[in-house]
């Protein structure tokens, strides 16, 4: 019974993620234990710039919201293996290069290759000198017909970039930096973890913070669904979306200013971005001056491709090219294209390129028309005064999700900023979903064409792992478990093709049970015709490992 109750309290409450580290192995000069690696390095120091005029320029752009958050100084380089770096041939045979860059004052280095075109086998890591910050392995898996990479960030203002390739592919691999971003605004000041890239203001709340029982369980699941992106030297905020065919494409929704300035001039390429999901501090700060304390794991890609853009609700939909593992845990949030005004909205967000914060508003937003980054009526929500958290530069293009949990908009600009641990009592605003949706005449304008792919004429969706409908044909709850359903006849089956004891428990959204047994044959028929349509909960159990997938079924 006490087994039931725990299955009933994670069903409602939601199952926290474990999370692990990108990071996969170290460089194979760590490893070196005859030191034959251990050449004199290679090394190119950054020039000066006149940092005062840059944060004096930070002053004025930080005042305004359409344009994104700059944290980095980029210096445009030419170094790969044609002309810099240090070979070293390893015991076995294989061969590692190597570059130091340097840049005196930063507090993170990130980079830019426009050329990078690694055979199977070879490996790049980034470290910093003393070997407390590593970042990698990137491999073959992040190749790009346009060649390009954009890296997360080093925590270090020196730091090693190095290469490995085994004797046999030597020669075969392409390898050419071209940026480097000199981070002037960092999560780290005097070794003391702060709230993020900059400190976001104190009335900030973190994701983990309450937001009200009636949004929790939602919020729960959908910050799996957010990440910080940096673009270059800038930051903003965006959210893996679901699509019709509940297939996890890796759609990303942003806001264009964060692609385009108010002339439409390409502010960065989407193929050098870099992403960070589930980015969440294990110590929440609810609008204290307590800092935030940093996660302990990196979950970082890279690479994007245009799909959508444009200003009239400042939408941008991109692909994220590089792969999000199963072990990440993640969620792709649903939508509402309907247009109905909400009861009360939420975001979540990276302010300042900080860890995830949330806001919330108690009343509905409003409908409006304003002059925004080059178009003279962009179609907006208007959230009139933050209840809970505000946002910042650096949260735009976060989603606004209403108290459904779906998505109606994007971030684009406002007034809301923190006073001390209160906010300052102004709005912000939103690029519409509902005029995303449809507007323009083409794929490249508007989101119908990749949310709905196969034209089903839905005008809403929740997230992918709550979206399981009895009108499919199958759905897959896990790897080996697929339910397929007889809406007809009421009832749905489970198939057990993990080879192992499994358990099944079935739930009503109130926590009712409705029926529980084993999975050791190959399926189980259901029967939930005595509750008729309605939301339900089903918990598939390894009793073996303890693990548990559970999903939402929708009877309709």
């Amino acid at each position: 019974m006490k087994k039931n109750i725990l299955w009933i309290a994670i069903l409602l409450l939601g199952i926290a993620a474990k999370s692990q580290v990108t990071n996969d192995g170290v460089p194979e000069s760590w490893k070196d234990s005859d030191k034959k690696s251990q050449k004199e390095l290679f090394t190119i120091e950054m020039p000066k710039f006149d940092l005062a005029k840059i944060r004096a320029e930070d002053a004025v752009n930080d005042l305004d919201r359409s344009k994104v958050y700059r944290f980095g100084y980029e210096f445009n380089v030419d170094l790969g293996f044609k002309n810099a770096g240090t070979w070293s041939e390893l015991e076995n045979g294989d061969f590692i290069w190597r570059i130091r860059i340097k840049s005196e004052g930063a507090k993170t280095l990130n980079f830019v290759f426009n050329e990078y075109k690694l055979p199977k086998g070879a490996s790049l890591y980034l470290y910093s000198m003393d070997k407390k910050d590593l970042l990698g392995a990137y491999t073959h898996t992040f190749n790009r017909e346009d060649g390009m990479l954009g890296t997360w960030m080093v925590e270090s203002g020196d730091v090693i970039i190095e290469y490995y390739v085994p004797a046999s592919l030597k020669g075969k691999g392409m390898l050419n930096l071209s940026k480097v971003i000199h981070g002037y605004r960092s999560v780290t000041d005097d070794d003391i973890i702060q709230k993020g890239l900059n400190d976001s203001g104190d009335c900030n709340q973190d994701v983990d913070c309450s937001v009200g029982s009636d949004f929790d369980t939602l919020k729960n699941d959908l910050k799996r669904s957010v990440a910080l992106f940096i673009l270059g030297g800038s930051t903003c905020s965006g959210t893996l979306i679901n699509n019709t065919g509940n297939d996890r494409k890796p759609y990303f929704l942003s806001a264009n200013h964060c692609f385009k300035n108010a002339n439409g001039t390409t502010l960065s390429n989407p193929s050098t971005w870099a992403f960070r999901f589930n980015w969440v501090s294990p110590n929440p700060s609810c609008a204290t001056t307590t800092p935030s304390t940093n996660g302990s794991f990196d979950q970082t890609t890279s690479g994007a491709t245009l799909l959508a853009n444009n200003n009239k609700s400042d939408m941008l939909l991109v692909n994220i090219d590089s792969a999000l593992p199963d072990s990440w845990n993640l969620e792709w949030a649903g939508w509402d294209r309907t247009g109905n005004t909400p009861d009360f909205v939420v975001g979540i967000h990276h302010p300042s390129g900080d860890i995830m914060k949330v806001c919330r508003e108690n009343q509905s937003p409003t409908k409006t028309a304003i002059s925004f980054n080059g178009n003279s009526s962009t179609e907006m929500w208007r959230v009139a005064n933050w209840d809970l958290g505000v946002t910042e530069e650096g949260s735009s293009g976060s989603a606004l999700f209403d108290q459904d949990g779906r998505i109606i908009g994007d971030l684009s600009g406002g007034a809301a900023a923190c006073n001390g641990t209160n906010d300052n009592n102004q709005f912000d605003v939103y690029g519409r979903f509902e005029v995303s949706w449809d507007f323009g005449t083409t794929n490249a304008t508007r989101l119908s064409n990749w949310l709905d792919p196969t034209n089903t004429g839905r005008t809403t969706l929740d997230t992918y792992s709550q979206e399981i409908l009895l009108s499919v044909e199958d759905i897959e709850l896990s790897k080996n478990i697929v339910v397929y359903p007889n809406p007809s006849q009421g009832i749905f089956t489970v198939s057990n093709k993990s080879g192992n004891r499994l358990s099944y428990d079935l739930f009503t959204i109130t926590g009712q049970q409705i029926s529980s047994g084993q999975l050791s044959s190959e399926s189980e028929t259901l029967n939930i015709s005595g509750n008729g349509n309605g939301i339900y909960f089903i918990s598939i159990t390894n009793p073996d490992n303890d693990s548990i997938t559970t999903r939402k079924i929708i009877v309709q």
